[in-house]
Order: C-alpha cells, then structure tokens, then sequence
C-alpha cells in the first residue's frame, strides 16, 4: 500500500481503506455504491476537479486585473474556524498542507468570494482571523483586538462548530455580545452570522440546529439596525472531507457564493 496522491484531502481516510498511488482505492466490483471506498473515490475525483478549476480561477483573475481593474474595494474580515481557514480545500498557489494532505493556503471561501466581487470589478482586502479548534470564547477577542487595523467595511462571522458538545453555555448572549461590539467598533460596519450547514458527522450535526436557532434569535433582534444578517449555509451540506466536518472546495464555492448573497445589498452596485 502506497501513500495516495497529494490532491486528496482524506490521505489519512485513503491509507486506512487501502488507497493506491493513483490516488483511488481499488475495491471489488461488487462494491456497493454507498460504501466507504466509493465516497473515497467520489471525492479524490472531485478534489483533483476542483483543484484545477482553482488554478483556472486563480488565471483568469490575473488576467482581469489588467483588462478590467477594480473601480471599488471593501475591507472584509472573516472571523471563524479552520472552515474560515479553508481546512479541506486545494493547497492552491501556496502549497501548503496539513499532516492529512488537506490544503491550508487560504484557499477556502475567501479565495472565491475575492473572486466573486473581481468579477464586479470590486477589489477585495480581506483579515482572516480563524485557527482551527477555536470556540467563540476564544476566537471573538482575537478579532475585536484585529478592528483597529481591518477597519472592515463588513464581519463574516461563522463560528459554533467547535463550540458544540463543549462549550454552549451562555451561548446565544455571548454571541450576541460579540456581534453588539463589532457594530459599536464603527458606525458604518456590517455584520454577516452564518447558519452552520448540516454536517456528514453525526456528532457535529446533532447541535447544529440549537446554534442556528441561536443565530436567527440574534440576527432578529438585530435586524432593525439594518447592519445585520443571516448567511444560510446549508446548501454546503453534500460535500465533505472524510471527516464530515471539513468542506471540498465545491462546497467553499457554494459557501463564498452565500456570503455574497447575503452581504449583496452592502456591496458597490453598478
């Protein structure tokens, strides 16, 4: 058994069940379809897809900046966890990748929603404040201390994975908290809070209905202020690492193009 192919984001899943150096897993033709070593499979074929669309992408946004330039820029910073930093994702350009082969280059939702708003020839600055394992308690403090040189034009929150089965108490008020000092950071800033998908892991997926449920009830009482909004990202729910927990990238594209969908009445039109 040989170490499977660099471009899987399951290499530790892959060696387990028997992946080749062709970066699949040879498996008896009466497998069934639904079996362990067929989603393996799916998903080297669609990370090895994805990857080269990501380079595509990557391409096509040099060449853009030269025949058609920015004519705005807004100021994002995306607070979160190793979902923010783009856990599971092609390494891209950077070539950096964690003990499991799955990329850590900053190629997750962020490097798409860039690219969304190139297309509409809006310039991107983008904070990433995210380290994988965080929970709210930890992660909200280390972006309030990242405002002052941010100076965001808009939040992307997305937090509450860790936080499940381990630290909830309180949860929805110190949430809120978190969102009542980003807006009192700027008169101007506007904050987006994600609705956690519906996970692959079972574990994960039990708590994500009270966090949802928790976001709404802030973004709710919230909503007059007009400066902030709910992201739905259960559309990212069919593509995950081996793990269940961790998005492909064709889920960090569905998720950059939820972000964008909510955050569009804040966007420069025209």
């Amino acid at each position: 058994m040989t170490t499977p192919a660099p471009y899987s984001p399951d290499t530790a899943c892959a060696l387990a069940i028997g992946a080749t150096s062709r970066g699949w897993v040879e498996a008896p033709d009466d497998i069934p379809w639904d079996h362990d070593l067929a989603s393996y499979n799916t998903r080297a074929v669609e990370q090895r897809a994805t990857t080269l669309i990501a380079d595509l992408r990557d391409n096509l946004a040099a060449l853009r900046a030269v025949l058609a330039p920015p004519t705005a820029t807004m100021r994002i910073l995306c607070v979160g966890d190793s979902i923010t930093q783009g856990l599971g994702a092609a390494a891209g350009a950077s070539g950096q990748m964690d003990a499991h082969g799955n990329g850590l280059g900053g190629q997750g939702y962020p490097a798409w929603l860039t690219d969304f708003l190139a297309r509409r020839r809006i310039a991107t600055q983008i904070t990433n404040i995210s380290e994988g394992g965080k929970t709210l308690r930890i992660t909200a403090p280390r972006a309030l201390a990242a405002l002052p040189a941010a100076q965001p034009d808009i939040v992307l929150v997305h937090l509450g994975t860790n936080d499940i089965g381990t630290d909830t108490d309180d949860w929805q008020n110190r949430y809120g908290t978190f969102v009542d000092q980003l807006l009192a950071s700027s008169p101007t800033v506007r904050v987006a809070c994600a609705r956690l998908a519906h996970y692959r892991n079972p574990g994960l997926d039990a708590g994500t209905g009270q966090i949802n449920t928790w976001v709404d009830n802030v973004v709710a009482a919230r909503k007059a202020t007009g400066r902030v909004v709910a992201a739905d990202m259960t559309p990212i729910s069919t593509h995950w690492t081996a793990d269940g927990t961790h998005p492909l990238d064709a889920a960090y594209l569905t998720m950059a193009k939820q972000w964008i969908g909510a955050i569009n009445p804040w966007l420069p039109q025209g």
